[in-house]
């Protein structure tokens, strides 16, 4: 029996939809078992009618396109769990992960309807990490300025954010150091109305390699088989084995279309417009048009530019974020406040809670289906980070040698699955 739903406050207006609903925040990239598995347990634990995805777009909280675009990703969660799939804006899937994290919080919360926000965990302990989060937040003076004395000192942000925590005497005297484990504190300390809900990560971990037999692999170990042309369909879905056929993303060719991108809008753009760039700064602008000359692929010259101090990861989204053009002056230092949901699907369960949430009035965003008709719901900001969502779109299809006409956000709309959902039973025992 699930938890009970009415002691849980909501972000929104104060009014409740019928139905309720387990949120998740996800990249899905690609879906394999273990999210099946995250799904169906999710909405036993919760006791909810629906699962609400708030979903990466077409670049991913790594720094780097998706191995499938958005609406085929959209597609594959709703046959496999999912009831309703909405976007986490670009600017924030780019962002640094508390960021990333509170965006998506943000977007679930707004809906109205969302008491429980579900998670992968290593630890698998809601408490701990909830006692670790409380900690963080209530410390976060003293954790910022130990954080940012660790950072001039050469420390990576999780290492000096692990120095912070010791330092301050946290539970259990260190901070989870599970990749799933820290993106729950993030999660944990945005939510404003609902209660986290852990579920223990099953199979490989984050970054595991293959398994040879293994049913829950990483989405690591899937791309990198993907990448070599290998079979994956014993660790994922059918819908997502079918798909694998086509991943221009991961082709040579494809890799070296994004290495071409990202080096010509690095050779277009001043140092100081890159040290603009939320993830610039400290003069990695000049570091990175110095890097991309004699850079041969993409990979090199991020791991060029990295240091002890720049993660990997730090100056792969710096790439993302020039060759899309986001800098701080364009999000206007917003980047985990959406001003919108934006829809990228549903089935019927999930169209039922859609009708719910216009017709109450619930959300306390404006919920987008359309954006040809109804961009204009939101203000001024809104309307160009939709702008900046289209043009990622346009993007990824320019780098996978898609028709960007054709595939074009203006011209797609939000997927729906009305038929019966994969029979994933055996996937989630």
């Amino acid at each position: 029996m699930g938890p009970a739903f009415s002691s849980v406050p909501f972000f929104g207006k104060g009014k409740r939809t019928g139905m309720k609903a387990v949120g998740i925040i996800a990249e899905y990239n690609p879906l394999h078992n273990g999210h099946i598995y995250h799904m169906k347990k999710a909405r036993d634990l919760s006791g909810a009618d629906t699962v609400v995805a708030a979903m990466s777009g077409n670049f991913v909280q790594r720094g780097m396109p998706a191995v499938f675009d958005k609406w085929t990703r959209t597609e594959h969660a709703l046959l496999c769990g999912a009831d309703l799939v909405i976007e986490i804006p670009v600017i924030s899937c780019l962002g640094n992960a508390g960021q990333y994290a509170e965006s998506g919080v943000r977007l679930l919360e707004s809906l109205g309807c969302v008491p429980y926000i579900s998670f992968g965990s290593e630890s698998g302990k809601t408490e701990y990490l909830k006692a670790a989060a409380d900690f963080i937040r209530e410390n976060r003076k003293a954790m910022d300025a130990l954080i940012a004395e660790a950072v001039t000192e050469g420390l990576s942000f999780p290492r000096a954010r692990a120095k912070a925590y010791s330092l301050l005497g946290g539970p259990l005297g260190a901070i989870p150091d599970s990749p799933n484990d820290i993106l729950a504190l993030e999660y944990i300390s945005a939510m404003r109305s609902s209660e986290p809900l852990a579920v223990t990560r099953k199979g490989a971990g984050y970054h595991d390699a293959y398994e040879d037999s293994g049913r829950y692999q990483s989405a690591s170990a899937l791309r990198d088989m993907m990448r070599s042309g290998l079979d994956i369909s014993g660790a994922v879905p059918g819908c997502t084995a079918d798909s694998s056929s086509d991943i221009p993303v991961l082709t040579a060719e494809g890799e070296a279309r994004l290495f071409d991108l990202v080096r010509y809008a690095v050779m277009s753009r001043s140092p100081e417009w890159i040290d603009d760039c939320p993830s610039g700064g400290e003069g990695l602008g000049n570091l990175l048009k110095r890097s991309c000359r004699d850079a041969c692929s993409l990979d090199e010259l991020i791991s060029t530019v990295k240091s002890k101090r720049y993660t990997y990861t730090r100056i792969s989204r710096l790439c993302m974020q020039v060759l899309l053009g986001i800098t701080r002056t364009v999000c206007d230092w917003k980047m985990s406040e959406p001003a919108y949901i934006r829809v990228l699907g549903f089935t019927g369960r999930g169209q039922q809670l859609l009708s719910e949430i216009k017709a109450g009035g619930f959300a306390s965003l404006p919920v987008i289906t359309n954006i040809n008709k109804e961009a204009d719901l939101t203000d001024d900001r809104g309307q160009k980070l939709l702008e900046l969502d289209v043009y990622a779109s346009d993007i990824y299809s320019l780098l996978t040698g898609r028709d960007m006409g054709r595939y074009s956000d203006h011209r797609q709309k939000p997927v729906i699955v009305r038929e019966e959902k994969e029979k994933t039973a055996n996937l989630c025992d």
